[in-house]
């Protein structure tokens, strides 16, 4: 009787560590580091996948055959270049705050394979506007 109650502790074992194994996994590979453009220019390991936020440079959006968009994510005098393509947010225009993800490398610009725009301050209710809460 002994040697089933190890039998079972034993694949009760493995069960608990397969599935923490794959929990483990499932959040390292969406897990994603955020930073400012100059935390990412000073701080980023190449080839490592980051998301970066900021607002998008005036005059920087230019739009390639295939779908392709490139703009310029500005923060504080720090310029990041972006490449995108994919479905572009209707919110998305110079000045907006986009976040993109991607993949760094230095000295090409910024591979993003998602674009989010942050909604405008328009779409706040005039109740919050007046400032009431």
């Amino acid at each position: 009787m002994r040697a089933a109650g190890i039998k079972i502790a034993f694949a009760a074992l493995v069960v608990v560590l397969s599935v923490a194994y794959l929990v483990y996994e499932g959040v390292s590979d969406t897990m994603v580091y955020y930073l400012t453009v100059s935390e990412l220019k000073q701080t980023a390991v190449e080839g490592s996948r980051y998301r970066v936020s900021g607002p998008v440079e005036e005059g920087s959006i230019r739009k390639r055959p295939g779908g392709e968009i490139n703009f310029s994510i500005v923060e504080d005098g720090d310029r990041l270049p972006v490449t995108y393509r994919g479905t572009v947010p209707d919110t998305f225009r110079e000045g907006v705050e986009a976040v993109v993800e991607g993949v760094y490398t230095e000295g090409r610009p910024f591979g993003a394979d998602l674009l989010l725009a942050k909604c405008p301050t328009k779409y706040e209710s005039s109740y919050e506007s007046e400032g009431r809460k």
